[in-house]
């Protein structure tokens, strides 16, 4: 089972199953789709009522026109006509009748008047195409609902009716597609203006909704450029749903600042008030054992009163670095970032000579060699590809190799290779030691822990800081031991870039 690995290492995706949604785009999703399927709902009903009474009117002109024709064949003789070879059709073409017509049209209706044995008596131009129908009253059933006359290749809407009095048959047509441009007209009256107040609405909503949103966007790009130490309010020229949300944060930001101050102020005092007691015991130790060494004592009376004076420096000289390592951790605490006006480009070369040359006492003086390799990687056109490209405080980064190349010296057995490896995807430090356990790999990074079993000065907050600058930087950290033919021949902490950097 593999080792799990501390979360300030490594990026960890959100497992808390907390879904993250923007109630911008909900509501714009809601309104830019709820209004047009609710107006299109609404007007398809509005179409479906329209259509239908127009029918109605239609057909109840038809049935008018019905009457009225009945009533000219009682009061009119058509019985002279039997004889006569053709029926009598009648003209009724607008250009034929005098006056204003307003916007009548021509072919609109037709009528056709048969006696009982289906001879054709009266009809119009229309009408004289319509079929004889003695057996059928009122509009055409669905199956024939509809009828194609030619030469006109339009379908008409027939109703028939009997006069029981002459026996004729009467039938009276509409051509539907006079009623089909009706209701498209009044489609187009109705959904044109419709379509446009939809439009407008649409747009509307977006910039209502976005507008009302910007007071929100404004806050949280001032949060994002705040400095955690500044404590001045933010406007309270804000909607007054917001403003209980600006009061609660211009109220965090006193809390924050107030707790910031005090924790420099105590910063400052413990860096004065630990230091000054630690480096006076460690000067009076240093006086003790040179007078123990100038007095008249015996071997058997010095050694034991050296011993127990070389305990005393050392636990001295640990709790100065103790106290070291816990003020640099302070002012890496999580709520105080980076200042950017700090950051420029790491010159790793430069950096690393710089390093190297601090941590060289304590390698020789345990016996261990310190080198540095330099990874040329040739890039596109036969360039040579940058060191780890990295933005930022060049201190905070000497500070983290000083402490990767610390631990490996104070830990590794001596005479140890502690290399120091740059490249252009990432930053190592390897020692040729006797690795660490699995059980302590994944604690390493914690802070004060210790593995078992060590006897070397130190405070187990080294990789902690580490890790800290590192997470700072958007970097990550990872350890494991170096393995060569089944055996851990050394240890190896990798740098790498979780992001690119600009």
């Amino acid at each position: 089972m593999p080792t799990p690995v501390p979360p300030y290492l490594t990026q960890t995706p959100n497992t808390t199953g907390t879904a993250t949604y923007s109630i911008q785009k909900r509501l714009l999703t809601s309104l830019l789709l709820g209004l047009p399927l609710l107006w299109l709902i609404v007007t398809s009903i509005s179409v479906w009522r329209l259509a239908h009474e127009i029918n109605e009117i239609n057909d109840t002109q038809i049935t008018q026109l019905a009457r009225y024709l009945i009533g000219i064949s009682q009061a009119v003789d058509l019985t002279a006509r039997d004889n006569e070879i053709s029926p009598k059709i009648f003209n009724l073409k607008s250009d034929l009748l005098s006056g204003d017509l307003g916007e009548a049209e021509d072919d609109y209706m037709g009528f056709a008047v048969w006696d009982k044995r289906g001879k054709l008596l009266m009809a119009d131009d229309n009408g004289r195409y319509f079929s004889f129908l003695p057996n059928h009253h009122g509009f055409l059933d669905n199956a024939s609902k509809y009828q194609e006359l030619n030469p006109f290749s339009h379908t008409w809407r027939l109703f028939y009716v009997h006069d029981a009095a002459t026996q004729h048959v009467v039938a009276i047509g509409q051509n539907l597609k006079s009623r089909q441009e009706i209701i498209y007209k009044s489609l187009a009256i109705q959904l044109i203006p419709a379509l446009i107040g939809i439009a407008l609405l649409i747009v509307l909503t977006w910039v209502a909704v976005r507008r009302g949103f910007a007071p929100l966007n404004k806050i949280s790009l001032a949060l994002t450029r705040r400095d955690p130490q500044d404590k001045t309010p933010l406007s309270m020229s804000v909607p007054l749903e917001i403003q209980p949300l600006v009061q609660a944060l211009n109220d965090l930001f006193d809390k924050v600042a107030d707790a910031l101050a005090r924790e420099k102020r105590f910063t400052a005092d413990a860096s004065h008030e630990l230091r000054s007691p630690l480096a006076a015991i460690k000067l009076q130790t240093d006086v003790l054992q040179q007078v123990l060494l100038h007095a008249n004592l015996t071997d058997r009376q010095l050694d034991p009163l050296l011993n127990h004076v070389i305990k005393i420096s050392g636990s001295a000289d640990r709790a100065s670095h103790l106290v070291e390592q816990l003020l640099i951790l302070a002012k890496l605490a999580p709520q105080q970032g980076l200042d950017d006006a700090k950051f420029e480009k790491i010159d790793w070369m430069a950096l690393s000579d710089e390093v190297l040359a601090d941590v060289n006492r304590h390698a020789r003086e345990k016996h261990s060699q310190l080198r540095r390799i330099v990874e040329i990687v040739e890039g596109v056109e036969n360039e040579t590809a940058p060191l780890l490209a990295l933005t930022g405080n060049p201190v905070l980064i000497g500070l983290m190799l000083r402490n990767l190349l610390d631990n490996a010296i104070r830990y590794a057995p001596a005479h140890s290779l502690i290399t120091l490896s740059l490249s252009s995807n990432a930053i190592k430090v390897i020692d040729t030691g006797n690795g660490v356990l699995e059980a302590d790999l994944a604690r390493l990074a914690e802070r004060f822990y210790r593995p078992a079993g060590q006897n070397e000065l130190g405070s187990g907050l080294g990789l902690s800081i580490v890790c800290r600058i590192a997470e700072l930087h958007q970097l990550q950290v990872s350890m494991a031991n170096v393995v060569d033919a089944g055996k851990i021949v050394g240890f190896e902490v990798t740098i790498s870039a979780l992001c690119q950097q600009v």
